[in-house]
């Protein structure tokens, strides 16, 4: 696509990466009615190298390469720049929600509309088929099972797997969004964190996004847990975590797909005791049982959270005062949620 070596691609790329993060965060500062200060600059550079690095791990390592996705070589290295966008958008929104508490709807919307047209027009964008079962898969005699209009319908393909993904992402969101109201009595998720997803369900498709939708709490809880104990800030923004489980997905997709977890050690080659992703991915009766079961663990762990603040005096100082600040802001912004 670009008939350049990859030692320049990559750089290349990176640098139109960080320049465009850069301009998008000093742009979103100054909607939020905020000195851009040195953060268009530091994100800018944080954009540079990511763009570069993810230039190289993805042609040069295969890190987005599985055996069931073999988009043609004009389409993969465009899925790079179609990809390198999304990261630019993850930076911005990042920037402006831990600067603000606040998601901007134009960088979400902008990322839908980037991710359906790409998806469409390309038919060769994804990361998963929108529906791919594994199980039906004999080593060395046969692959997975692929409906046959997939690539009958590439285009319809495209579009359907990017509008699934921003479904998923949706639906995810707003039903943490919808318990957290019920168990807690407040939102677990801002509205601008339902935005996000959305997007990122649009450029990545559903697999990936249930993926970065378990991940992103994790995060939560390691980095945010950590910060608390160190008492820097009082509360930290939702969405910089779903930006960064975004992130770890969209680079390390090869490794997640393919992952594989033997549950038997005596024989671990099995496939009936081995845990395969891309196989629960196609088994649609573990995905119920699954996601019953990580609903039922959500409302323990969010009543565990109630009863503890109800048990714990608040401290005025819990609140940041950035949340008072900004809560008159117009409806033009989605607030972001803090992670406790």
């Amino acid at each position: 696509m670009f008939h350049l070596p990859l030692i320049v691609m990559a750089p290349v790329l990176g640098v139109l990466t960080g320049l465009a993060t850069g301009f998008g965060t000093r742009k979103a500062m100054r909607d939020l009615e905020l000195a851009p200060g040195r953060w268009p600059r530091a994100f800018g550079v944080i954009g540079a190298i990511l763009g570069g690095l993810f230039v190289w791990t993805t042609l040069a390592w295969g890190w987005q390469s599985t055996p069931d996705v073999l988009p043609q070589t004009f389409w993969k290295e465009a899925r790079v720049v179609y990809h390198l966008t999304l990261i630019s958008l993850l930076l911005i929104i990042t920037a402006t929600d831990m600067r603000s508490y606040l998601i901007l709807d134009w960088t979400c919307k902008l990322g839908i509309i980037i991710a359906l047209l790409g998806a469409f027009v390309s038919g060769d964008f994804q990361l998963a088929h929108v529906w791919v079962d594994w199980n039906q898969e004999i080593p060395q005699l046969a692959g997975p099972y692929l409906p046959a209009w997939l690539s009958a319908y590439p285009h319809l393909h495209g579009l359907a797997w990017s509008v699934s993904g921003m479904i998923c992402g949706i639906v995810l969101t707003w039903c943490i969004r919808w318990l957290g109201s019920w168990i807690l009595g407040m939102n677990a998720l801002g509205s601008g964190d339902v935005l996000l997803m959305a997007m990122v369900g649009a450029y990545m498709g559903w697999q990936p996004a249930v993926v970065v939708t378990l991940l992103a709490p994790v995060l939560a809880l390691g980095i945010g847990g950590v910060e608390r104990l160190r008492g820097n800030r009082a509360a930290l923004p939702y969405g910089p975590f779903l930006a960064l489980a975004a992130l770890i997905v969209l680079f390390t997709w090869k490794w997640i797909w393919m992952a594989e977890f033997s549950l038997a050690e005596s024989n671990p080659h099995d496939r009936l005791s081995t845990f395969a992703i891309r196989r629960f991915f196609g088994d649609p009766i573990a995905m119920l049982i699954v996601a019953g079961m990580s609903v039922g663990l959500l409302v323990l762990l969010l009543g565990l959270l109630r009863l503890y603040k109800s048990i714990t005096p608040g401290r005025p100082q819990d609140r940041d005062p950035k949340l008072a600040r900004n809560e008159s802001r117009s409806s033009s912004q989605n607030e972001g949620t803090s992670a406790p």
